[in-house]
């Protein structure tokens, strides 16, 4: 890890057992979600925006990209760079347990701190949007599979970079063969 590799916060976790402290785990956990939550305050009140993102482990910064309008776009324009969170998280399998309080579920999530702020300049939108098509389009070629992006197209592109201060993260899980574990769609599939 480099200088750009943002604090653990982990210690701060309540259930120290599920505390991950190791920024290697939690680089390689962003790099395969596919997306997370941006929240933002907007006059004193949440707002809560569900994205696709990239994360730049160079830069320890998060991408998200929209429209250049709505409610999201307005908070960060207005404040130039807004304080940010970030969260992302996968479940496993389900655990049951004697007595329904004690039921729990496998799972691994990320919560990122920062600010955000908007890309400005066409390159650094275009090279961010070329990531984007990388991650959720690696079989696709471009100029082949699909037209090269315009600067038309990157111009109305809101690219908002999220610069991660802290993280912390958590992982629950049990061994492949924890008794009663399931999977709800086995079950739901099943039953």
């Amino acid at each position: 890890m480099d200088e750009n590799t943002p604090e653990v916060a982990s210690d701060s976790i309540r259930y120290a057992g599920k505390a991950v402290d190791d920024s290697e785990w939690i680089v390689e956990f962003l790099s395969e979600q596919t997306s997370g939550v941006v929240g933002l305050v907007d006059e004193g009140e949440p707002h809560l925006v569900t994205q696709l993102f990239v994360y730049d482990e160079t830069k320890g910064v998060i991408y998200v990209h929209g429209a250049r309008d709505g409610r999201a776009h307005g908070i960060v324009e207005h404040a130039g760079t807004a304080p940010v969170c970030f969260t992302t998280s996968e479940m496993g399998r389900f655990v049951p347990a004697a007595e329904p309080v004690n039921f729990t579920v496998e799972y691994a999530s990320v919560v990122a701190y920062g600010t955000v702020s908007l890309l400005d300049t066409r390159e650094e939108k275009r090279r961010v949007l070329e990531r984007f098509m990388t991650k959720f389009a690696p079989q696709l070629t471009p100029g082949e599979d699909y037209e090269e992006m315009t600067g038309g197209s990157i111009d109305r592109t809101a690219v908002y970079r999220l610069d991660v201060e802290s993280w912390s993260a958590k992982r629950g899980e049990k061994p492949p063969e924890h008794p009663g574990a399931y999977d709800l769609d086995d079950v739901r599939e099943t039953g």
